[in-house]
């Protein structure tokens, strides 16, 4: 509702083949300009004129840049999903940014030049000032049920009457008998697992393993070579060997040597390629595992919040790092419909929460800017359980 989902798929895209280019080109540029070194030690004018290296000058200074540049937008995209699903999650249409700067840790002006830029860029349907973040929605006319007076409101969100103070949850809409609720429904039945999780999350399950896997095999088979290259290195009977065998078509000593660098330089280069990817696959999979053993925890969890203390995990972790993976799994979009709130000093995971009640019991005061499970009256002080119950 409030991301740029196709341009958000371009730009993961464009940030994908930025890094695999960037990373190849990196590799080569430098293997070969190793190697010039290497081949052509002392003479130093030879090197500094030969024809790869301008583009090991650019690429050195130019990639590093660009993948820093990647992984910036990774992040920042990963920051919108968690935005995007904090939103979705709001009941009043309003966010603070001293609230979002609590739950993710930051400072709330980090928070808040974010969204002005993510405005731009990756999300839309609100906007951000003066400290706070207010989410469009479609405005009906309405009838109170209280004192029947006309006002305005806003599609998914709680609010008031300006008249009688009543709130509008069985408002009706005026422009025909139906009624509507603020319960910011969403697609999808909360018990089900598939509300939770992002589309082929299990295919994820399957493919990153095998990625991490093949990205392994050719590091080890790399790294295999070069290692077979370096114990030659100094064995003068492999030198023997290579000169006497008229297949290699080597003429001397020294072409043996140089040859047995340059695989030792490509071995290590692609092994060094290779590492970023086999360890995000790592961190990918362990996020994959836990986005999956918390969706099926949820679909358990009959209350509206669950208290962060009590997240599963696929091993002993601490509460802290089982949050931090938790939230890390939303930012990378693998969890959804789910997102992390501080109530009452404690860090609580909201799930498809809604609001069922709109008056005290008690008193029949309006129940107004209801974010837990109970409240507390503001005018006789009486506790209203049940108030914000799971969608």
């Amino acid at each position: 509702m409030y991301l740029r989902e196709k341009l958000i798929k371009v730009l993961k895209i464009k940030n994908a083949v930025l890094a695999v280019i960037t990373i190849l080109s990196l590799i080569v540029s430098v293997s070969i300009e190793l190697f010039l070194v290497v081949e052509y030690w002392g003479d130093w004018y030879t090197v500094l004129h030969a024809k790869a290296t301008p583009d090991f000058i650019f690429w050195v200074i130019s990639g590093p840049v660009i993948l820093i540049a990647v992984f910036v937008s990774k992040e920042w995209i990963g920051d919108a999903y968690f935005y995007n699903g904090y939103f979705e999650g709001d009941l009043d249409g309003v966010v603070s940014d001293a609230e979002l700067a609590d739950v993710m840790g930051r400072h709330p002006v980090m928070i808040a030049l974010q969204l002005k830029f993510f405005s731009i860029l990756y999300m839309k349907n609100y906007t951000n000032k003066d400290g706070k973040t207010e989410l469009v929605s479609k405005t009906c006319t309405c009838e109170c049920v209280n004192c029947g007076a006309v006002i305005e409101k806003k599609m998914y969100f709680t609010g008031k009457c300006e008249y009688c103070g009543s709130s509008d949850l069985r408002a009706r809409v005026l422009s025909g008998e139906r009624f509507y609720s603020i319960t910011n429904e969403l697609k999808g039945n909360s018990m089900d697992y598939e509300y939770y999780t992002a589309k082929l999350l299990k295919l994820r399950r399957i493919v990153f393993p095998i990625l991490m896997g093949i990205s392994l095999f050719f590091m080890m088979i790399s790294f295999f070579v070069g290692m077979d290259a370096l114990s030659n290195y100094n064995n003068e009977e492999y030198y023997r060997e290579t000169v006497m065998d008229v297949d290699k078509h080597l003429q001397s000593f020294e072409l043996i040597r140089l040859d047995l660098i340059e695989t030792i330089i490509t071995s290590a280069f692609i092994c060094f390629g290779l590492m970023p990817l086999f360890i995000n696959r790592v961190m990918r999979i362990r996020l994959v595992m836990m986005a999956d053993i918390t969706a099926k925890f949820f679909t358990t969890i009959t209350a509206p919040f669950i208290n962060a203390s009590k997240l599963p995990s696929t091993g002993r972790m601490a509460p802290r790092s089982r949050l931090a993976r938790v939230r890390m799994a939303m930012r990378k979009g693998y969890l959804r419909n789910c997102t992390i709130e501080k109530h009452r000093g404690v860090m609580q995971v909201a799930l498809g929460k809604k609001i069922v009640k709109d008056s005290c019991p008690s008193c029949g005061a309006p129940i107004t800017e209801a974010v837990y499970s109970d409240y507390v009256c503001k005018y006789c002080d009486r506790k209203i359980m049940d108030v914000v119950v799971k969608k």
